[in-house]
Formats: structure tokens, C-alpha cells, sequence
């Protein structure tokens, strides 16, 4: 007489909970495989590697920005182009901008280089700037000395205004549906193709 299988051995609620067991482990298995290419971009996955013509057109949404300043000044912000520095994990952002005295009426234009790292906000699903590093600040027709004062002082208040500044918001199917796949976000990576989100395995609550 043949022998019975092992498995006929083990009652039928234990057996239930191993198999149970074991699928929970092959699709764990499965996830980390995903997770492991980043944001599941060649998968389908919930979030799609931004390319730089499209960080483009969602950055152009958040301007013209501008800030007053006690009533004396006004500083707007616009046409803002985004460039990928994956080396550092940042983006670089040329911007235009126009300075007008209220007390004068002098308006005057110029212009601006800087760039920054990112930062995911997981309540709302909103990307920030973050380590805003201003490296060129010009405004045109100045006086050689409010140029110089200009030049000191001025790019650490356009980094203090400009730190932290949302420049997207992940739809909220998007995120539902990283929630759905028992996926979190576990960062951002600037890649010379895009700009990733990369996903991990949700932690157990």
C-alpha cells in the first residue's frame, strides 16, 4: 500500500493556516520584488516617474508667485524652468522676477538661479521644496551700491520665502491606490530620466 501524502497528516484547521501562511509569504515576496524597482513605474504602479518637461508644466501651475513686503515692495516671482541635477538629488530652477517700490513706482526686472532638495508630506500627498540654496540673484537697473546690498542679504530672504513652498500634489487615486497595493512612500529620487517615487512596503499597524 502506498503512503498517504504528508500533508494528509496535518488536520485540516492547521493545514488551512499554513497554506494561509504560505500566501501571505509568497505575496510579501512579491511585493519586496516590486518595491525593490522604486515606484513601480515599468509595473503600473501608482506613481509614474515625472520627466522634466512634465515637472515643467506643474511647476509653471504654482506661478506667478508673489510677496509683499510692509507695503513698501512687492516681489513676483514667474516663468520658472525646472532642470533635473540627479548627481545631488535636487532640482535646479532658473526664475524670472520683477521688483516693484510702492513708494516709488520704480519697477525693475531680473532674474534668478537656485536649486533644492524634496520633500514628501504624507497627509496630504503634497512634494516640497526643502534646502533652498539660492546662487544667483540679479535685478536690472539697480545703482551699483543697492546692487551689492542686494547681492548680501537677498538671497537668504528669497530662500527663507521659498523653503518648504508646495510644487505638487499626488492625486488622491494615487495615493488610495499605493494604499490599496499595501504600499507607503519611502522617498524621492531625482534620476536623469524623471523624477521617481519610490515605494516600500507599508509598516504594520
Amino acid at each position: 500500500m502506498n503512503a498517504l501524502p504528508a500533508a494528509a497528516h496535518i488536520p485540516r484547521p492547521a493545514r488551512r493556516r499554513v497554506l494561509t501562511g504560505l500566501a501571505g509569504a509568497l505575496w510579501l515576496a512579491g511585493l519586496t520584488q516590486l518595491t525593490a524597482c522604486g515606484s513601480l513605474g515599468g509595473w503600473g504602479g501608482p506613481f509614474p516617474t515625472l520627466s522634466e518637461a512634465r515637472l515643467n508644466e506643474l511647476l509653471a501651475r504654482r506661478f506667478p508667485y508673489t510677496r509683499g513686503f510692509a507695503g513698501l515692495a512687492e516681489l513676483s516671482l514667474l516663468s520658472p524652468r525646472v532642470h533635473l541635477l540627479p548627481e545631488t538629488n535636487r532640482l535646479g530652477t532658473q526664475l524670472e522676477l520683477a521688483l516693484l517700490e510702492r513708494v516709488t513706482g520704480a519697477r525693475y526686472s531680473g532674474a534668478m538661479d537656485l536649486d533644492y532638495g524634496l520633500r514628501f508630506d504624507p497627509l496630504d500627498g503634497s512634494l516640497h521644496m526643502q534646502d533652498v540654496r539660492v546662487h544667483r540673484l540679479d535685478i536690472d537697473q539697480l545703482p551699483r551700491a543697492q546692487q551689492k546690498l542686494l547681492s548680501q542679504f537677498a538671497p537668504r530672504v528669497a530662500e527663507h520665502l521659498l523653503n518648504d513652498m508646495v510644487l505638487y500634489r499626488v492625486p488622491a487615486e494615487q495615493l488610495a491606490r499605493a494604499r490599496s497595493l499595501g504600499l507607503e512612500v519611502s522617498g524621492l529620487r531625482v534620476l536623469p530620466q524623471g523624477l521617481q517615487v519610490e515605494t516600500r512596503a507599508a509598516a504594520l499597524r
